[in-house]
């Protein structure tokens, strides 16, 4: 179990650097809105995170099976409740702190900060979910 952790927190990094370094090209130098950069960034980390954790993290669960479109939306629906928690911290953060610096007589947007808060704080939600209902184990579920 804590080689599975392990992994899934390697890939879990991965995607949120994948959601860090987009946002930030995004919402802090493009100055998109910040709330549709989230949406964008969340689906497309997750769509990596489910290809890195159906290739590797949980490889020995999937006996073999092939990356799906009905897996990725389990996984997907799955992540909706990591996502939902890392959204709402995200929003508050985002309305109730002022999140620019002035460095050199200019000001920089940081909003990637809340945007790695929220992240963190949905990670133990999406672990859970996925450990036991997207990649259980198929010979655990089947009667002895």
């Amino acid at each position: 179990m804590l080689k599975k952790i392990i992994k899934f927190a390697i890939t879990g990094g991965l995607g949120t650097i994948t959601n860090l370094v987009l946002f930030m090209i995004f919402a802090d130098i493009l100055h998109f809105e910040p709330h549709a950069v989230n949406v964008a960034c969340f689906l497309i980390s997750c769509t990596q995170n489910y290809c890195i954790n159906h290739l590797w993290t949980f490889k020995v669960e999937n006996n073999g099976e092939k990356l799906s479109v009905a897996l990725w939306a389990k996984f997907l629906a799955g992540s909706l409740f990591g996502y939902a928690i890392n959204f709402c911290v995200f929003s508050i953060l985002l309305k109730n702190f002022d999140w620019h610096v002035s460095l050199a007589q200019k000001t920089y947007s940081v909003q990637v900060i809340p945007q790695g808060i929220g992240i963190l704080c949905g990670m133990v939600i999406n672990f859970i979910f996925s450990n036991f209902f997207i990649f259980k184990n198929k010979k655990d579920s089947k009667p002895e």
